[in-house]
Protein backbone atom coordinates (compact mmCIF):
# COMPACT_ATOMS: atom_id res chain seq x y z
CA UNK A 1 0.00 0.00 0.00
CA UNK A 2 1.30 3.42 -0.99
CA UNK A 3 2.45 5.40 1.88
CA UNK A 4 0.04 8.59 -0.18
CA UNK A 5 -3.58 7.69 -0.10
CA UNK A 6 -4.91 7.73 -3.15
CA UNK A 7 -7.58 9.81 -5.06
CA UNK A 8 -10.57 8.33 -6.82
CA UNK A 9 -8.81 9.30 -10.26
CA UNK A 10 -5.09 7.74 -9.09
CA UNK A 11 -7.25 4.72 -8.40
CA UNK A 12 -9.04 4.34 -11.27
CA UNK A 13 -5.94 5.07 -13.58
CA UNK A 14 -4.02 2.56 -12.11
CA UNK A 15 -7.06 -0.38 -12.48
CA UNK A 16 -7.56 0.84 -16.13
CA UNK A 17 -3.70 0.27 -16.62
CA UNK A 18 -4.26 -3.22 -15.02
CA UNK A 19 -7.36 -3.99 -17.19
CA UNK A 20 -5.36 -3.04 -20.46
CA UNK A 21 -2.36 -5.15 -19.71
CA UNK A 22 -0.52 -2.60 -21.59
CA UNK A 23 0.87 0.91 -22.38
CA UNK A 24 -1.49 3.38 -22.51
CA UNK A 25 -1.23 7.07 -23.59
CA UNK A 26 -2.46 10.02 -21.64
CA UNK A 27 -4.83 11.18 -24.28
CA UNK A 28 -6.11 7.64 -24.55
CA UNK A 29 -6.71 7.49 -21.00
CA UNK A 30 -9.19 10.74 -20.83
CA UNK A 31 -10.19 9.92 -24.58
CA UNK A 32 -11.47 6.66 -23.94
CA UNK A 33 -11.50 5.58 -20.33
CA UNK A 34 -12.78 9.00 -19.02
CA UNK A 35 -10.38 9.28 -16.41
CA UNK A 36 -8.24 12.85 -16.35
CA UNK A 37 -5.09 11.99 -14.79
CA UNK A 38 -4.14 15.59 -13.63
CA UNK A 39 -0.35 16.03 -13.77
CA UNK A 40 -0.09 16.52 -10.17
CA UNK A 41 -1.50 12.56 -9.74
CA UNK A 42 0.14 11.36 -12.64
CA UNK A 43 3.93 12.23 -11.30
CA UNK A 44 2.74 11.28 -7.93
CA UNK A 45 2.20 7.67 -9.29
CA UNK A 46 5.12 7.71 -10.72
CA UNK A 47 6.60 8.98 -8.25
CA UNK A 48 5.68 5.93 -5.27
CA UNK A 49 6.41 3.66 -8.30
CA UNK A 50 2.66 2.79 -9.06
CA UNK A 51 2.90 3.62 -13.16
CA UNK A 52 6.36 4.36 -14.98
CA UNK A 53 5.70 7.25 -17.56
CA UNK A 54 7.67 7.76 -21.01
CA UNK A 55 7.25 9.93 -23.69
CA UNK A 56 7.35 8.37 -26.91
CA UNK A 57 6.76 10.29 -30.52
CA UNK A 58 5.67 13.19 -28.26
CA UNK A 59 2.78 11.62 -26.18
CA UNK A 60 3.30 10.31 -22.55
CA UNK A 61 2.54 6.68 -22.54
CA UNK A 62 1.86 5.14 -19.20
CA UNK A 63 2.55 1.38 -17.76
CA UNK A 64 1.37 -0.29 -14.84
CA UNK A 65 4.67 -1.11 -12.58
CA UNK A 66 5.49 -3.80 -10.25
CA UNK A 67 4.28 -1.99 -7.44
CA UNK A 68 1.32 -0.63 -9.62
CA UNK A 69 0.10 -4.31 -9.69
CA UNK A 70 0.68 -5.30 -6.15
CA UNK A 71 -0.89 -2.00 -5.06
CA UNK A 72 -3.81 -3.39 -7.15
CA UNK A 73 -3.73 -7.48 -5.92
CA UNK A 74 -3.91 -5.32 -2.30
CA UNK A 75 -7.17 -3.87 -2.93
CA UNK A 76 -8.61 -7.43 -4.23
CA UNK A 77 -9.20 -7.81 -0.41
CA UNK A 78 -10.11 -4.30 1.08
CA UNK A 79 -12.83 -4.48 3.38
CA UNK A 80 -14.61 -1.48 2.00
CA UNK A 81 -14.27 1.23 -0.41
CA UNK A 82 -11.92 4.10 0.37
CA UNK A 83 -13.55 7.50 1.89
CA UNK A 84 -15.24 9.85 -0.52
CA UNK A 85 -15.28 7.78 -2.98
CA UNK A 86 -18.89 7.31 -3.67
CA UNK A 87 -21.55 5.24 -5.11
CA UNK A 88 -19.35 3.97 -8.03
CA UNK A 89 -16.17 3.61 -5.70
CA UNK A 90 -18.33 1.48 -3.19
CA UNK A 91 -19.68 -0.75 -6.03
CA UNK A 92 -16.21 -0.91 -8.02
CA UNK A 93 -14.90 -2.55 -4.29
CA UNK A 94 -18.02 -5.07 -3.92
CA UNK A 95 -16.65 -5.99 -7.70
CA UNK A 96 -13.06 -6.08 -6.24
CA UNK A 97 -13.58 -8.56 -3.37
CA UNK A 98 -15.77 -10.73 -5.47
CA UNK A 99 -12.87 -10.77 -7.86
CA UNK A 100 -10.38 -11.48 -5.17
CA UNK A 101 -12.74 -14.39 -3.80
CA UNK A 102 -12.80 -16.03 -7.27
CA UNK A 103 -8.94 -15.48 -8.10
CA UNK A 104 -8.38 -17.41 -4.36
CA UNK A 105 -10.96 -20.10 -5.42
CA UNK A 106 -9.44 -20.74 -8.59
CA UNK A 107 -5.98 -20.18 -7.29
CA UNK A 108 -4.94 -17.88 -10.02
CA UNK A 109 -2.61 -15.30 -10.21
CA UNK A 110 -3.93 -11.33 -10.97
CA UNK A 111 -1.56 -11.53 -13.32
CA UNK A 112 -2.85 -15.06 -15.11
CA UNK A 113 -6.49 -13.67 -14.88
CA UNK A 114 -5.74 -10.50 -17.00
CA UNK A 115 -3.65 -12.08 -19.62
CA UNK A 116 -6.29 -15.20 -19.87
CA UNK A 117 -9.23 -12.75 -20.61
CA UNK A 118 -6.91 -10.89 -23.35
CA UNK A 119 -8.01 -14.09 -25.58
CA UNK A 120 -10.45 -13.41 -27.95
CA UNK A 121 -13.75 -15.19 -28.93
CA UNK A 122 -12.52 -17.94 -31.67
CA UNK A 123 -16.02 -18.75 -32.66
CA UNK A 124 -16.44 -14.96 -33.50
CA UNK A 125 -13.60 -15.00 -35.80
CA UNK A 126 -13.96 -16.58 -39.76
CA UNK A 127 -12.16 -19.86 -40.04
CA UNK A 128 -9.27 -18.31 -41.92
CA UNK A 129 -8.23 -15.97 -39.45
CA UNK A 130 -8.79 -18.81 -36.20
CA UNK A 131 -5.74 -19.12 -34.91
CA UNK A 132 -3.57 -22.24 -34.34
CA UNK A 133 -3.55 -23.54 -31.17
CA UNK A 134 -1.44 -25.68 -28.46
CA UNK A 135 1.24 -27.49 -29.96
CA UNK A 136 1.11 -25.78 -33.14
CA UNK A 137 1.50 -22.22 -31.54
CA UNK A 138 4.96 -23.78 -29.35
CA UNK A 139 6.53 -24.94 -32.25
CA UNK A 140 6.38 -21.47 -34.29
CA UNK A 141 7.57 -20.16 -30.45
CA UNK A 142 10.54 -22.67 -30.67
CA UNK A 143 10.93 -22.28 -34.66
CA UNK A 144 11.32 -17.84 -34.03
CA UNK A 145 13.61 -18.62 -31.44
CA UNK A 146 15.87 -20.70 -32.80
CA UNK A 147 15.94 -18.33 -36.11
CA UNK A 148 16.88 -15.48 -33.70
CA UNK A 149 19.11 -16.83 -31.14
CA UNK A 150 22.66 -17.60 -32.05
CA UNK A 151 23.30 -20.73 -29.80
CA UNK A 152 20.88 -22.49 -27.47
CA UNK A 153 20.58 -21.35 -24.26
CA UNK A 154 20.98 -17.54 -25.64
CA UNK A 155 18.86 -14.90 -24.29
CA UNK A 156 16.02 -13.94 -27.10
CA UNK A 157 13.82 -10.57 -26.43
CA UNK A 158 9.93 -12.07 -26.55
CA UNK A 159 9.82 -8.15 -28.18
CA UNK A 160 11.80 -10.01 -31.37
CA UNK A 161 10.20 -13.08 -30.79
CA UNK A 162 6.90 -11.81 -31.77
CA UNK A 163 7.90 -9.85 -34.31
CA UNK A 164 8.40 -13.34 -36.13
CA UNK A 165 4.97 -14.48 -34.85
CA UNK A 166 2.77 -11.08 -35.39
CA UNK A 167 0.13 -13.25 -37.29
CA UNK A 168 -0.50 -15.19 -33.91
CA UNK A 169 -2.77 -13.20 -31.32
CA UNK A 170 -0.63 -12.10 -28.64
CA UNK A 171 -3.24 -14.39 -25.97
CA UNK A 172 -1.86 -17.73 -27.94
CA UNK A 173 1.69 -16.78 -27.81
CA UNK A 174 1.50 -15.99 -24.02
CA UNK A 175 -0.02 -19.30 -23.47
CA UNK A 176 2.76 -21.16 -25.14
CA UNK A 177 5.50 -19.20 -23.69
CA UNK A 178 3.49 -20.19 -20.06
CA UNK A 179 3.50 -24.12 -21.69
CA UNK A 180 7.23 -23.74 -22.34
CA UNK A 181 8.43 -22.16 -19.57
CA UNK A 182 7.07 -25.71 -17.64
CA UNK A 183 9.31 -27.65 -19.88
CA UNK A 184 13.00 -28.36 -18.84
CA UNK A 185 15.72 -26.68 -20.50
CA UNK A 186 13.28 -23.18 -21.04
CA UNK A 187 13.45 -20.14 -19.20
CA UNK A 188 12.02 -16.88 -19.14
CA UNK A 189 13.42 -13.86 -17.46
CA UNK A 190 12.67 -10.42 -16.36
CA UNK A 191 14.62 -7.39 -17.60
CA UNK A 192 17.46 -6.73 -14.63
CA UNK A 193 17.61 -3.45 -15.26
CA UNK A 194 13.99 -2.37 -15.53
CA UNK A 195 14.82 1.59 -16.56
CA UNK A 196 16.42 -0.02 -19.79
CA UNK A 197 12.86 -1.28 -20.80
CA UNK A 198 11.17 0.93 -23.52
CA UNK A 199 7.57 0.28 -24.59
CA UNK A 200 7.74 -2.00 -27.05
CA UNK A 201 9.83 -4.36 -24.75
CA UNK A 202 7.47 -3.68 -21.89
CA UNK A 203 4.08 -4.89 -23.87
CA UNK A 204 5.68 -7.71 -25.16
CA UNK A 205 6.48 -9.20 -21.71
CA UNK A 206 4.59 -11.85 -20.74
CA UNK A 207 3.52 -12.56 -16.99
CA UNK A 208 3.94 -15.62 -15.18
CA UNK A 209 3.14 -15.43 -11.86
CA UNK A 210 2.57 -11.40 -11.44
CA UNK A 211 6.11 -10.77 -12.70
CA UNK A 212 6.65 -9.50 -16.10
CA UNK A 213 9.64 -11.47 -18.44
CA UNK A 214 10.96 -9.80 -21.02
CA UNK A 215 13.32 -12.53 -22.53
CA UNK A 216 13.49 -16.47 -23.47
CA UNK A 217 16.20 -18.77 -23.28
CA UNK A 218 15.95 -22.22 -25.07
CA UNK A 219 18.23 -25.35 -24.59
CA UNK A 220 19.84 -23.88 -21.74
CA UNK A 221 21.58 -26.52 -19.30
Amino acid sequence: MPDERLTSVETAALFILLSEAAPVTNARLTREHRCELAKGSREKLERLKLIEVERISGRLVLTLGEKGWAHCRTQLSADSAPPRSGAIGGALYAVLRRWGRFLAAQRLSLGEFVNASNAPTVTDMPDERRPPVGSDVEERVCAAYQKLAPHAGDLVSLADLRDLVGDLTSADVDAALRRLHRRRGVILVPEANQKTLDARARAAAVLIGDQPKHSIAMGAS
